[in-house]
């Protein structure tokens, strides 16, 4: 459109000139002066006619790019043939066909796909007044967006199964713009309007190919959107690795081995230094497969994840922990308190305080002998959500841990903010604290932000004696990893704790 214009208004200008070039010849003519020089007279022939085409082709082009454009707004404000905020999803893809004709090789375009919130609250716009008017309101927004933008041209969007979908040409920078713009918004909306919605923005973003399937194209834009939504994540561009996904026999395996109770829980024993005796345990799953054998985490939790079991199988642990503890309690075994780890997608889950206390009172449980550990990277995700949920948590009794501290951008600043009752320090940095100066003075430092906190201190990963040394000498408070023991399955690890070389070599109580 800003070619087209840009046309318009230099045929504008030829205008008078071709006018003055007109009277010229006129004038020239009546006084003879084109009879002595005879060129000048084919000038004129070539020039006038040429002048004037320019100026109608200019003209024309202007009124079909402006029409066409109206045509793209009136496409968007009818569905159906009746007026709506809710654009068709066909007309979209039609008119993403012309999109693709008209992209150059150094010209991008992208299909970007939009919820303000998780695809439950923002598909249900026609039976919720609330999601509605939200919706309405995002839809009225992006409109205003976009033809407010030059490069926006030949724009169209649709509302499709709870998101947004349309187009974006530029670069990935124009995407990161347009991400913390829809993002501001989201919350601006919500919050002018005083509209009662949660709202988290998820976006996805796929590179259109010219020569590719369109519907792919769609497809790959709304499985990064979904892709957001399930890390917690404000945007992620489509890359072939998001479509790694778990084979429908490996699916169905994973749900007959819960099925069986083929998934046991391993128990790793964590050793408090000052006190000189194990204080508690962290629950880690192991796969005891009839066809494959004794398998990792690292072999299942993935396509446990792809298929949508993860839900499944945090619970199945946590419950088979409670089952654990239970039986110990009941026998009148040595109880420790055991920390059990949640995924990102379980610790956000609507109902996941109530199925964690379920399963705590169906064992007669007290909450305090099970620790809930999350990851940095999940309390990031939504810090003021996480806020909540680790305080009722910490009010129902539970104790809260934070894992693989270091392992990402730490923020030191959060540790404040973090209703944390313990910090792990990731195995990344135990690792090079005997040979490095300066990691041996962060491991230091750390501690005493945490202490300053009120916080205690877990050290993963500790295989080495000069390890121990060092951190008993930085005051760390617990110790875990292969020095003190490997994760053990249940009957090792209650035999462990009733007889262990390091309590009686400390001459620590072991009750």
């Amino acid at each position: 459109m800003k070619k087209e214009r840009g046309l318009l208004i230099g045929n504008l200008i030829l205008l008078p000139v071709t006018l003055g070039l007109l009277a010229s010849y006129l004038i020239l003519r009546l006084n003879g002066i084109l009879d002595q020089h005879a060129w000048l007279v084919y000038i004129f022939i070539l020039s006038l006619p040429i002048s004037f085409a320019l100026y109608i082709l200019s003209l024309f082009l202007y009124i079909s790019e402006s029409r066409k454009r109206r045509n793209l707004l009136v496409e968007n404000l009818y569905h159906f043939g009746q007026p709506s905020n809710f654009p068709s999803y066909f007309t979209f893809a039609d008119r993403i066909k012309t999109v693709k004709k008209r992209l150059k090789k150094k010209e991008k375009a992208y299909i970007v796909s939009f919820s303000a919130s998780n695809l439950a609250v923002m598909a249900n716009a026609g039976r919720n007044a609330d999601v509605a008017q939200l919706n309405r309101l995002i839809s009225e927004f992006i409109t205003k967006y976009y033809t407010a933008k030059e490069y926006a041209k030949d724009y169209i969007f649709c509302f499709y199964h709870g998101q947004f979908l349309f187009n974006v040409f530029g670069t990935e920078k124009n995407i990161q713009e347009l991400s913390v713009t829809l993002d501001e918004a989201s919350y601006n909306i919500a919050k002018q309007n005083d509209i009662k919605v949660f709202v988290h923005p998820f976006i996805g973003v796929a590179e259109i190919d010219p020569k590719g399937n369109l519907l792919a194209n769609l497809d790959n834009a709304i499985l990064a959107r979904n892709t957001s939504e399930r890390n917690f994540e404000n945007i992620t561009f489509y890359s072939p690795a998001l479509r790694k996904m778990a084979t429908l026999t490996e699916i169905d395996e994973i749900k007959e081995a819960i099925k069986n109770q083929e998934f046991v829980v391993y128990y790793q024993p964590k050793y408090h230094l000052a006190s000189k005796r194990f204080i508690s345990a962290e629950a880690l799953v192991r796969w005891d497969s009839k066809e494959y054998g004794l398998l990792s985490p690292a072999k299942f939790i993935q396509k446990a994840e792809l298929g949508g079991l993860i839900h499944e199988m945090d619970m199945y642990v946590f419950r088979r922990v409670c089952q654990d503890l239970s039986e110990a309690k009941t026998k009148n075994k040595r109880l420790l308190p055991v920390s059990v780890n949640f995924s990102l997608y379980e610790f956000y889950h609507p109902s996941f305080i109530d199925d964690i206390l379920n399963i705590v009172n169906e064992f007669e449980l007290n909450p305090s002998f099970v620790e809930i550990e999350i990851t940095e990277s999940t309390s990031q995700v939504n810090p003021f959500m996480a806020i909540n949920l680790m305080k009722k948590l910490k009010e129902c009794g539970f104790r809260i841990l934070m894992d693989d501290f270091g392992v990402a951008y730490s923020n030191l600043g959060n540790l404040n903010k973090m209703p944390f009752d313990t910090i792990k320090i990731d195995k990344s940095f135990i690792d090079g604290m005997v040979s490095d100066f300066k990691t041996r003075e962060i491991i230091r430092f750390l501690i005493s932000l945490c202490k300053v906190s009120g916080m205690e201190v877990i050290a993963e990963g500790v295989d080495q004696a000069e390890q121990v040394t060092i951190l008993k000498r930085i005051k760390c408070d617990t110790i875990q990893g292969y020095f003190y023991s490997k994760a053990l399955p249940i009957k090792e690890y209650e035999a462990f704790l009733l007889d262990n070389p390091f309590e009686k070599k400390e001459g620590g109580a072991k009750q």
